[in-house]
């Protein structure tokens, strides 16, 4: 009869603390229609890799300046692979920003909602709007 107490408290004990785990959940998206270019994502550009010794000024990192004022012309240069329109998921812009060993920016991974408006963008066919 003592074991049975036991062993129920016991169970009860794993039952409580099992169910007591918390797992962060992902904030809701809620990404406009049509993605603009200068209104959605430029800004992100602007915060998060157009810095100082980032992706700006006379010598950008890997080459690429995403100022406001070059930014589509040279993530749309040809042979590039920055965006692609045909297979958005292979675009090397959001390889990058989804990349589990050296995301971009390296100060840390963008949150979900922010990548994915950007591989919508790129599905939308990567429109300067």
């Amino acid at each position: 009869m003592k074991r049975t107490r036991i062993f129920c408290f016991i169970t009860i004990i794993f039952c409580f603390c099992y169910s007591c785990t918390y797992e962060k959940a992902e904030p809701e998206c809620y990404p406009p229609d049509v993605v603009s270019y200068s209104g959605n994502i430029q800004p992100i550009f602007d915060a998060s890799c157009a810095t100082v010794g980032c992706h700006s000024g006379a010598h950008p990192e890997g080459g690429l300046n995403l100022t406001a004022a070059v930014s589509y012309n040279q993530l749309m240069a040809h042979g590039t692979g920055y965006v692609d329109t045909i297979n958005p998921d292979f675009s090397v812009l959001y390889a990058q920003m989804n990349s589990v060993s050296n995301p971009m920016p390296p100060a840390g991974k963008l949150d979900k909602c922010t990548i994915d408006l950007v591989l919508k963008w790129i599905r939308q066919k990567a429109k300067n709007n």
